[in-house]
């Protein structure tokens, strides 16, 4: 006869193996879609402009590609998400010719997954219904994946991507390669967490 505790610890055994088996066969199934599936097809606004440009946080290079969308004329305002990371800061912003005014900062977030509750709250707060989000290449499918599933329905999103070291088109070098390798981590584990959103 076997005894409760036998049967909890079979029971979490076949549970752990399932869920190891079910990320390494997500693991494969990405690798196997290649590199390029990590880049989706940015969408800046057609219609118009938006409220605003909501800047993640990561590396300057997001910061110069928004400011080149406000310089176009594509929204009035910019939300920069972790405001404290060196090259997307406000001074940042204002130095490249945003007007002060015009800048909203967010210092929380500390993920993408942040990055979209938190910059929701903003457009909630100032009653905007609509932003171009901007990121990398490289991180625009997890960004739009997360962004879609935390916003509500009543705020119109779109995507601008900003260009950098990424191109797997030439080959995959050692950094592309452990970047690529810790998105697909990220976007697995994050598909996981958006279920329970």
């Amino acid at each position: 006869m076997k005894t409760p505790i036998n049967k909890v610890k079979k029971s979490i055994l076949l549970t752990s193996s399932i869920i190891l088996t079910l990320f390494i066969i997500g693991i494969i199934t990405l690798f196997m879609l290649g590199p390029e599936f990590l880049v989706v097809e940015d969408s800046p606004k057609e219609t118009g402009e938006a409220d605003a440009i909501i800047v993640l946080s990561g590396n300057a290079s997001r910061l110069d590609h928004a400011v080149q969308l406000y310089e176009e004329g594509l929204a009035d305002n910019m939300i920069l998400t972790n405001a404290t990371e060196p090259g997307t800061q406000s001074e940042d912003a204002v130095a490249q010719g945003i007007p002060e005014g015009a800048v909203v900062e967010e210092n929380k977030a500390e993920s993408t997954y942040e990055n979209a509750v938190f910059s929701e709250e903003i457009m909630d707060q100032n009653e905007w219904t609509s932003a171009i989000v901007v990121t990398n290449d490289y991180h625009s499918r997890r960004t739009k994946m997360t962004f879609e599933n935390i916003y509500n329905d009543e705020i119109e999103l779109s995507y601008s991507f900003a260009s950098s070291f990424f191109n797997p088109e030439d080959g995959l070098s050692e950094r592309e390669e452990k970047m690529t390798f810790a998105e697909y981590v990220k976007l697995i584990t994050y598909s996981i967490r958006l279920l329970f959103h």
